[in-house]
């Protein structure tokens, strides 16, 4: 997750386990808009085997749902047929494994990721949207993108493709973040004269904020490091709200000056 950083500064702000694995969030972001609700990114969904779900320490069974976040919006009070629009930054398995999903033995489907069962779409009312590059991309992989890009996660999905920075909806922008991988996208929101941006995998967590702090998973890191400087001067000067997807309990804040790099303000945790 820190790539080149040495363990001994990155284990300070993540504590790893005896494993080397650090806590992440999946978190996603709902949004309330007059198109209906808009949910971004989907989380690693139901249908991956119990080798992939230990090796991962992946904790997303639902206790009324499929998984967390169906449990997530129904504490909000929706039901996956209320998402109007599915936006994914990116196809990988942890932002995209939710899109689909596999039924349970009752409803005709195998039981969970090691089962059969035709997959379902997860919310069969919403338009998916995702980068034209990101889909093309994820459709021909290599021996190094192979284990992130899982077909089952994307390709039964009706996909509605956009081509770089786009206005998805009135106030929803699809902005290129590339690094990670060639067509990640981060999602700005604009509402009443403030604006937050979901930053995805261009910054997963708050301790990734610091320009080098880039992932050994990121395909092109000096791509990461150019989009990210460029992405922080614009989002210091009109005061952005930074939403993280995969910090396990700092969900958002603004940047600002931390001696000679950027730090966060206003920060919003979990309680």
């Amino acid at each position: 997750m820190f790539g080149i950083v040495p363990k001994a500064l990155w284990a300070r702000r993540a504590p790893p386990d005896d494993r080397n694995r650090i806590p992440l969030a999946l978190r996603c972001l709902l949004i309330e808009h007059d198109d209906g609700l808009v949910l971004i990114d989907t989380g690693i969904g139901n249908k991956e085997n119990s080798k992939f779900i230990e090796i991962y320490g992946v904790d997303n069974a639902g206790l009324a749902g499929r998984t967390r976040l169906e449990d997530a919006l129904a504490e909000l009070g929706h039901r996956s047929d209320d998402i109007r629009w599915v936006i994914n930054t990116h196809l990988h398995f942890d932002h995209a494994g939710g899109d689909m999903y596999k039924p349970a033995v009752e409803d005709g489907g195998g039981s969970g990721g090691d089962g059969g069962g035709e997959l379902r779409l997860s919310f069969p009312r919403a338009k998916y949207v995702v980068q034209k590059g990101e889909l093309n991309f994820a459709q021909h992989t290599n021996e190094r993108t192979a284990g992130s890009y899982l077909p089952h996660n994307f390709a039964g999905v009706p996909f509605q493709l956009i081509d770089g920075e786009t206005e998805i909806l009135p106030g929803i922008r699809g902005l290129p973040t590339p690094g990670h991988v060639p067509f990640h996208q981060s999602i700005l929101i604009e509402s009443g004269g403030e604006r937050a941006c979901f930053v995805a995998d261009l910054v997963p967590t708050s301790a990734h904020l610091p320009l080098p702090w880039i992932m050994g998973y990121d395909l092109e890191p000096l791509v990461t490091l150019e989009t990210r400087r460029r992405l922080y001067q614009r989002a210091e000067a009109e005061e952005w709200l930074l939403v993280f997807e995969h910090d396990p309990t700092i969900v958002s804040g603004r940047l600002g000056k931390e001696g000679k790099g950027v730090g966060l303000v206003n920060e919003k945790r979990l309680d």
